[in-house]
């Protein structure tokens, strides 16, 4: 069994937040945008409340956010997952 590496959910918690970005983190969670910054530039650590509200604001990435694990068959992605099956061809049944 895998030992939880906080670094890693770190990493994936900054990965998530420069995505969205600090001010509309703000809007959603209650936090001040000033902490959203802040975590976001590495100047202060991430609480649980911040993974939390990240987990909310971004459902289809939870469990990677916090595993690293995606399960794609039950709508449990990343944002690489997303990013490599948006550059996919789109498939079109029944067209010859």
């Amino acid at each position: 069994m895998n030992i939880l590496n906080m670094d890693e959910l770190r990493d994936r918690a900054l990965l998530l937040i420069r995505e969205v970005g600090p001010k509309r983190l703000s809007e959603k969670g209650g936090k001040n945008y000033e902490r959203w910054r802040n975590i976001s530039s590495g100047k202060i650590r991430i609480s649980t409340e911040e993974v939390g509200i990240l987990a909310q604001t971004f459902p289809e990435y939870a469990l990677w956010l916090i595993s690293g694990r995606t399960e794609p068959e039950n709508g449990h992605r990343s944002p690489e997952y997303d990013a490599a099956h948006s550059n996919l061809p789109s498939q079109s049944a029944g067209s010859n």
